[in-house]
Protein backbone atom coordinates (compact mmCIF):
# COMPACT_ATOMS: atom_id res chain seq x y z
CA UNK A 1 0.00 0.00 0.00
CA UNK A 2 1.42 3.37 -1.04
CA UNK A 3 1.70 6.26 1.40
CA UNK A 4 -0.05 9.62 1.15
CA UNK A 5 1.45 12.89 2.28
CA UNK A 6 -0.56 14.25 5.20
CA UNK A 7 -1.07 17.81 6.47
CA UNK A 8 -3.20 18.35 9.61
CA UNK A 9 -5.63 21.25 9.13
CA UNK A 10 -7.98 20.78 12.12
CA UNK A 11 -11.05 20.58 9.88
CA UNK A 12 -13.32 17.70 8.90
CA UNK A 13 -13.00 18.08 5.13
CA UNK A 14 -16.07 16.97 3.19
CA UNK A 15 -15.53 18.63 -0.19
CA UNK A 16 -12.49 19.53 -2.29
CA UNK A 17 -11.86 20.83 -5.82
CA UNK A 18 -8.96 22.12 -7.95
CA UNK A 19 -9.49 25.52 -9.55
CA UNK A 20 -8.99 25.94 -13.31
CA UNK A 21 -6.02 28.09 -14.37
CA UNK A 22 -6.59 31.83 -14.44
CA UNK A 23 -5.45 32.06 -18.07
CA UNK A 24 -5.43 29.46 -20.82
CA UNK A 25 -6.01 25.74 -20.62
CA UNK A 26 -2.77 24.80 -18.86
CA UNK A 27 -1.02 26.12 -15.82
CA UNK A 28 1.95 28.34 -16.46
CA UNK A 29 2.07 29.57 -12.87
CA UNK A 30 4.30 28.14 -10.19
CA UNK A 31 1.31 27.92 -7.82
CA UNK A 32 -1.87 25.86 -8.00
CA UNK A 33 -5.11 26.70 -6.19
CA UNK A 34 -7.81 24.47 -4.75
CA UNK A 35 -10.81 24.92 -2.47
CA UNK A 36 -11.88 22.72 0.44
CA UNK A 37 -15.14 22.66 2.34
CA UNK A 38 -15.64 21.45 5.88
CA UNK A 39 -18.40 20.44 8.27
CA UNK A 40 -19.14 19.83 11.95
CA UNK A 41 -17.41 22.48 14.11
CA UNK A 42 -15.80 24.39 11.22
CA UNK A 43 -18.41 25.06 8.56
CA UNK A 44 -16.35 27.00 6.07
CA UNK A 45 -14.89 27.25 2.61
CA UNK A 46 -11.09 27.56 2.39
CA UNK A 47 -8.88 28.61 -0.52
CA UNK A 48 -5.44 26.95 -0.59
CA UNK A 49 -2.34 27.27 -2.73
CA UNK A 50 0.33 24.66 -3.36
CA UNK A 51 3.50 24.55 -5.44
CA UNK A 52 3.11 23.33 -9.02
CA UNK A 53 5.37 20.25 -9.24
CA UNK A 54 5.79 20.72 -12.99
CA UNK A 55 7.99 23.72 -12.23
CA UNK A 56 10.02 22.17 -9.43
CA UNK A 57 13.59 20.89 -9.91
CA UNK A 58 13.81 17.26 -10.94
CA UNK A 59 16.93 16.60 -8.85
CA UNK A 60 15.91 13.94 -6.32
CA UNK A 61 18.87 14.04 -4.00
CA UNK A 62 18.43 13.71 -0.25
CA UNK A 63 18.54 17.45 0.46
CA UNK A 64 15.64 18.09 -1.90
CA UNK A 65 13.67 15.15 -0.49
CA UNK A 66 14.14 16.45 3.06
CA UNK A 67 13.08 19.96 2.05
CA UNK A 68 9.92 18.70 0.37
CA UNK A 69 8.96 16.45 3.29
CA UNK A 70 9.34 19.31 5.79
CA UNK A 71 7.37 21.91 3.83
CA UNK A 72 3.56 22.09 4.09
CA UNK A 73 1.48 20.52 1.36
CA UNK A 74 -0.62 23.66 1.00
CA UNK A 75 -0.92 27.18 2.38
CA UNK A 76 -4.24 28.72 3.46
CA UNK A 77 -4.79 32.02 1.65
CA UNK A 78 -8.48 32.82 2.32
CA UNK A 79 -11.54 31.43 4.06
CA UNK A 80 -15.21 32.27 4.56
CA UNK A 81 -18.00 30.85 6.72
CA UNK A 82 -20.41 28.48 5.00
CA UNK A 83 -24.12 28.11 5.72
CA UNK A 84 -24.31 24.43 6.76
CA UNK A 85 -22.00 21.49 6.18
CA UNK A 86 -20.31 21.44 2.78
CA UNK A 87 -21.36 18.30 0.90
CA UNK A 88 -19.83 18.98 -2.50
CA UNK A 89 -17.88 21.61 -4.43
CA UNK A 90 -17.75 22.47 -8.13
CA UNK A 91 -15.35 24.91 -9.78
CA UNK A 92 -16.71 26.03 -13.15
CA UNK A 93 -14.13 28.83 -13.47
CA UNK A 94 -10.95 30.07 -11.83
CA UNK A 95 -12.87 32.81 -10.02
CA UNK A 96 -16.11 30.94 -9.18
CA UNK A 97 -16.92 27.97 -6.95
CA UNK A 98 -20.29 26.43 -6.16
CA UNK A 99 -21.20 24.43 -3.05
CA UNK A 100 -23.92 22.02 -1.96
CA UNK A 101 -25.08 22.47 1.63
CA UNK A 102 -26.63 20.33 4.35
CA UNK A 103 -29.34 23.02 4.44
CA UNK A 104 -30.34 22.19 0.87
CA UNK A 105 -28.74 25.30 -0.59
CA UNK A 106 -26.65 25.80 -3.71
CA UNK A 107 -24.26 28.72 -3.18
CA UNK A 108 -21.98 30.56 -5.58
CA UNK A 109 -18.78 32.18 -4.28
CA UNK A 110 -16.49 34.63 -6.03
CA UNK A 111 -12.71 34.31 -5.73
CA UNK A 112 -10.72 37.52 -5.93
CA UNK A 113 -6.99 38.16 -6.29
CA UNK A 114 -5.24 41.51 -5.85
CA UNK A 115 -1.99 42.74 -7.41
CA UNK A 116 -0.21 42.50 -4.07
CA UNK A 117 -0.98 38.78 -3.79
CA UNK A 118 -3.98 38.86 -1.44
CA UNK A 119 -6.92 36.57 -2.18
CA UNK A 120 -10.54 36.51 -1.02
CA UNK A 121 -13.67 34.35 -0.99
CA UNK A 122 -17.07 36.04 -0.94
CA UNK A 123 -20.65 34.76 -1.23
CA UNK A 124 -22.31 36.02 -4.40
CA UNK A 125 -25.63 34.17 -4.48
CA UNK A 126 -27.45 31.29 -2.80
CA UNK A 127 -30.73 29.52 -3.42
CA UNK A 128 -32.63 26.72 -1.67
CA UNK A 129 -32.59 23.87 -4.16
CA UNK A 130 -33.79 20.97 -2.00
CA UNK A 131 -36.52 20.69 0.60
CA UNK A 132 -39.06 18.13 1.74
CA UNK A 133 -42.80 18.39 1.20
CA UNK A 134 -43.26 19.87 4.69
CA UNK A 135 -40.87 22.70 3.84
CA UNK A 136 -37.94 21.40 5.90
CA UNK A 137 -34.57 21.66 4.13
CA UNK A 138 -33.19 18.48 2.57
CA UNK A 139 -29.46 17.88 2.26
CA UNK A 140 -28.04 18.76 -1.16
CA UNK A 141 -25.80 15.75 -1.66
CA UNK A 142 -23.93 16.42 -4.92
CA UNK A 143 -23.14 18.96 -7.65
CA UNK A 144 -22.09 18.70 -11.29
CA UNK A 145 -21.28 21.32 -13.92
CA UNK A 146 -22.60 20.91 -17.46
CA UNK A 147 -19.73 19.93 -19.81
CA UNK A 148 -19.98 22.83 -22.23
CA UNK A 149 -17.94 25.91 -23.05
CA UNK A 150 -21.08 28.04 -23.08
CA UNK A 151 -21.06 31.13 -20.87
CA UNK A 152 -24.53 30.03 -19.74
CA UNK A 153 -23.46 26.56 -18.55
CA UNK A 154 -25.73 24.99 -15.97
CA UNK A 155 -25.01 23.47 -12.58
CA UNK A 156 -27.08 20.49 -11.45
CA UNK A 157 -27.64 19.26 -7.91
CA UNK A 158 -29.38 16.35 -6.25
CA UNK A 159 -30.64 15.79 -2.74
CA UNK A 160 -32.22 13.72 -0.03
CA UNK A 161 -35.64 14.96 -1.20
CA UNK A 162 -35.44 12.81 -4.35
CA UNK A 163 -35.16 15.85 -6.61
CA UNK A 164 -32.68 17.13 -9.15
CA UNK A 165 -32.30 20.87 -9.60
CA UNK A 166 -30.40 22.87 -12.18
CA UNK A 167 -29.85 26.46 -13.20
CA UNK A 168 -27.40 28.57 -15.19
CA UNK A 169 -24.38 29.21 -12.97
CA UNK A 170 -24.75 32.95 -13.47
CA UNK A 171 -28.54 32.95 -12.85
CA UNK A 172 -29.50 30.81 -9.87
CA UNK A 173 -32.86 32.60 -9.74
CA UNK A 174 -33.80 30.54 -12.83
CA UNK A 175 -33.51 27.29 -10.84
CA UNK A 176 -35.72 24.40 -11.95
CA UNK A 177 -36.62 21.52 -9.63
CA UNK A 178 -37.89 18.08 -10.60
CA UNK A 179 -38.88 15.16 -8.40
CA UNK A 180 -37.38 12.08 -10.04
CA UNK A 181 -37.10 9.51 -7.25
CA UNK A 182 -38.75 8.52 -3.98
CA UNK A 183 -35.44 7.77 -2.26
CA UNK A 184 -32.26 9.70 -1.49
CA UNK A 185 -30.28 10.71 -4.58
CA UNK A 186 -26.59 10.51 -3.70
CA UNK A 187 -24.88 11.58 -6.92
CA UNK A 188 -25.44 13.42 -10.19
CA UNK A 189 -23.31 13.87 -13.32
CA UNK A 190 -23.58 14.97 -16.96
CA UNK A 191 -22.58 12.18 -19.38
CA UNK A 192 -23.46 14.66 -22.16
CA UNK A 193 -24.48 18.34 -22.18
CA UNK A 194 -28.09 17.28 -22.71
CA UNK A 195 -28.14 14.25 -20.40
CA UNK A 196 -28.13 13.84 -16.61
CA UNK A 197 -27.38 10.64 -14.69
CA UNK A 198 -28.15 10.04 -11.01
CA UNK A 199 -27.33 7.37 -8.43
CA UNK A 200 -29.70 6.48 -5.60
CA UNK A 201 -29.63 4.80 -2.21
CA UNK A 202 -31.98 2.21 -3.73
CA UNK A 203 -29.12 0.99 -5.93
CA UNK A 204 -30.37 2.47 -9.18
CA UNK A 205 -28.77 4.54 -11.92
CA UNK A 206 -31.25 6.69 -13.85
CA UNK A 207 -30.78 8.72 -17.03
CA UNK A 208 -32.70 11.88 -17.91
CA UNK A 209 -32.85 14.15 -20.91
CA UNK A 210 -32.19 17.68 -19.67
CA UNK A 211 -34.85 18.92 -22.07
CA UNK A 212 -37.52 16.58 -20.63
CA UNK A 213 -36.37 15.79 -17.06
CA UNK A 214 -39.77 14.54 -15.90
CA UNK A 215 -39.32 11.45 -18.08
CA UNK A 216 -36.83 8.73 -17.18
CA UNK A 217 -34.82 7.60 -20.21
CA UNK A 218 -33.45 4.44 -18.60
CA UNK A 219 -32.97 2.71 -15.23
CA UNK A 220 -30.03 0.42 -14.46
CA UNK A 221 -29.60 -1.95 -11.51
CA UNK A 222 -27.37 -4.87 -10.63
CA UNK A 223 -29.86 -7.75 -10.25
CA UNK A 224 -27.25 -9.99 -8.60
CA UNK A 225 -26.58 -7.70 -5.61
CA UNK A 226 -28.38 -5.29 -3.32
CA UNK A 227 -26.28 -2.15 -3.32
CA UNK A 228 -26.76 1.35 -2.04
CA UNK A 229 -25.05 3.75 -4.43
CA UNK A 230 -23.11 6.58 -2.77
CA UNK A 231 -21.74 8.41 -5.83
CA UNK A 232 -21.55 8.46 -9.62
CA UNK A 233 -19.17 9.77 -12.29
CA UNK A 234 -19.17 9.98 -16.08
CA UNK A 235 -16.27 9.06 -18.35
CA UNK A 236 -14.70 12.28 -19.73
CA UNK A 237 -14.95 11.25 -23.39
CA UNK A 238 -17.11 8.12 -23.61
CA UNK A 239 -20.62 9.14 -22.59
CA UNK A 240 -21.77 5.52 -22.42
CA UNK A 241 -19.44 4.72 -19.50
CA UNK A 242 -20.36 5.47 -15.89
CA UNK A 243 -18.80 4.54 -12.56
CA UNK A 244 -20.66 4.19 -9.26
CA UNK A 245 -19.45 3.65 -5.71
CA UNK A 246 -21.36 1.41 -3.32
CA UNK A 247 -21.95 0.96 0.39
CA UNK A 248 -20.04 -2.36 0.27
CA UNK A 249 -16.78 -0.85 -0.98
CA UNK A 250 -17.23 -1.98 -4.59
CA UNK A 251 -16.75 0.28 -7.60
CA UNK A 252 -19.07 -0.59 -10.49
CA UNK A 253 -18.22 0.23 -14.10
CA UNK A 254 -21.19 0.53 -16.48
CA UNK A 255 -21.36 0.34 -20.26
CA UNK A 256 -24.82 1.62 -21.20
CA UNK A 257 -24.63 1.48 -24.99
CA UNK A 258 -27.47 -1.03 -24.82
CA UNK A 259 -29.87 0.63 -22.35
CA UNK A 260 -32.08 -2.46 -22.19
CA UNK A 261 -29.16 -4.69 -21.23
CA UNK A 262 -26.24 -2.64 -19.90
CA UNK A 263 -22.90 -4.29 -19.22
CA UNK A 264 -21.60 -3.92 -15.67
CA UNK A 265 -18.40 -5.00 -13.95
CA UNK A 266 -17.73 -4.83 -10.20
CA UNK A 267 -14.31 -4.14 -8.69
CA UNK A 268 -13.94 -4.97 -4.99
CA UNK A 269 -11.73 -2.00 -4.18
CA UNK A 270 -12.56 -0.88 -0.63
CA UNK A 271 -13.75 -2.40 2.63
CA UNK A 272 -16.51 0.12 3.33
CA UNK A 273 -18.63 2.88 1.75
CA UNK A 274 -17.19 4.52 -1.36
CA UNK A 275 -17.90 8.24 -0.93
CA UNK A 276 -16.53 9.55 -4.21
CA UNK A 277 -15.46 8.09 -7.55
CA UNK A 278 -14.05 9.53 -10.76
CA UNK A 279 -12.14 8.71 -13.93
CA UNK A 280 -8.56 9.97 -13.90
CA UNK A 281 -8.53 13.06 -16.18
CA UNK A 282 -5.23 12.22 -17.91
CA UNK A 283 -5.72 8.44 -18.06
CA UNK A 284 -9.37 7.42 -18.07
CA UNK A 285 -8.34 3.75 -17.97
CA UNK A 286 -7.96 4.42 -14.25
CA UNK A 287 -10.77 5.05 -11.74
CA UNK A 288 -9.96 6.91 -8.53
CA UNK A 289 -12.09 6.39 -5.41
CA UNK A 290 -12.10 7.21 -1.70
CA UNK A 291 -13.76 5.44 1.17
CA UNK A 292 -14.87 5.17 4.76
CA UNK A 293 -12.01 2.69 5.15
CA UNK A 294 -9.53 5.64 5.31
CA UNK A 295 -8.00 5.00 1.90
CA UNK A 296 -7.85 6.24 -1.66
CA UNK A 297 -7.56 3.75 -4.51
CA UNK A 298 -6.59 3.86 -8.18
CA UNK A 299 -8.15 1.04 -10.18
CA UNK A 300 -6.81 0.09 -13.61
CA UNK A 301 -9.93 -1.21 -15.35
CA UNK A 302 -8.50 -1.59 -18.87
CA UNK A 303 -5.84 -4.21 -19.49
CA UNK A 304 -2.98 -2.83 -21.59
CA UNK A 305 -0.34 -5.40 -22.47
CA UNK A 306 2.09 -2.65 -23.46
CA UNK A 307 1.94 -0.93 -20.07
CA UNK A 308 0.32 -2.82 -17.25
CA UNK A 309 -2.37 -5.30 -16.31
CA UNK A 310 -5.56 -4.60 -14.41
CA UNK A 311 -5.23 -4.04 -10.71
CA UNK A 312 -5.74 -1.72 -7.76
CA UNK A 313 -3.22 0.59 -6.07
CA UNK A 314 -4.25 1.62 -2.55
CA UNK A 315 -3.13 4.87 -0.94
CA UNK A 316 -3.28 5.61 2.77
CA UNK A 317 -1.61 7.74 5.42
CA UNK A 318 -0.23 6.53 8.74
CA UNK A 319 -1.67 9.55 10.55
CA UNK A 320 -5.02 9.33 8.77
CA UNK A 321 -7.21 6.67 10.39
CA UNK A 322 -10.71 7.96 9.61
CA UNK A 323 -12.85 8.19 6.50
CA UNK A 324 -11.48 9.82 3.35
CA UNK A 325 -14.53 11.81 2.26
CA UNK A 326 -13.53 13.51 -0.97
CA UNK A 327 -10.78 13.87 -3.55
CA UNK A 328 -9.95 15.61 -6.81
CA UNK A 329 -7.29 14.90 -9.43
CA UNK A 330 -5.66 17.97 -10.99
CA UNK A 331 -6.37 17.95 -14.76
CA UNK A 332 -4.08 20.89 -15.51
CA UNK A 333 -0.61 19.48 -14.79
CA UNK A 334 1.67 16.86 -16.32
CA UNK A 335 2.26 15.50 -12.84
CA UNK A 336 -0.65 13.50 -11.47
CA UNK A 337 -1.72 15.25 -8.25
CA UNK A 338 -4.50 13.81 -6.09
CA UNK A 339 -5.72 16.02 -3.25
CA UNK A 340 -8.15 14.62 -0.67
CA UNK A 341 -9.78 15.42 2.66
CA UNK A 342 -10.73 13.29 5.63
CA UNK A 343 -12.61 13.03 8.91
CA UNK A 344 -9.22 12.96 10.64
CA UNK A 345 -8.88 16.68 9.94
CA UNK A 346 -6.19 16.13 7.31
CA UNK A 347 -5.36 17.24 3.81
CA UNK A 348 -3.96 14.29 1.86
CA UNK A 349 -1.88 14.45 -1.30
CA UNK A 350 -0.12 12.19 -3.76
CA UNK A 351 2.12 13.44 -6.57
CA UNK A 352 3.21 11.08 -9.33
CA UNK A 353 5.29 12.07 -12.34
CA UNK A 354 3.54 11.25 -15.60
CA UNK A 355 6.23 8.77 -16.68
CA UNK A 356 5.93 6.94 -13.34
CA UNK A 357 2.14 6.91 -13.08
CA UNK A 358 1.33 3.22 -12.90
CA UNK A 359 -0.62 0.86 -10.71
CA UNK A 360 2.45 -1.03 -9.57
Amino acid sequence: MNSLQVQPVARKITGIRWLPPRAGNAYTDTDLYFVSGSSAKHKELVLWTTANPDFQPTDDDKDNDDAESSSPLATLVAKVKHDGDVHDIAAPASDIVATASSFGMISIYNIGHTDNGDSSLSLREAVTAHKFANGEPAVATSLSVQPTNSADAEIASCGEDGRISYAPILRLDALQRHEVDSTVITGVCWPMPTQLAIATRAGQVKLFDRRAPAEVQAVFVDPSNTYEFECIAAHPSQSFRLATGTDTGAVLLWDIRNPKKPAMEAFNVHESNVWSVGFHPSDAAKIVSCSEDASLAVTQWVSDSDRQSRGVRHLSGFFNTLSVNCFDVCPFTRTSIIIAGSDSGNLLMEKTAASDFAIY
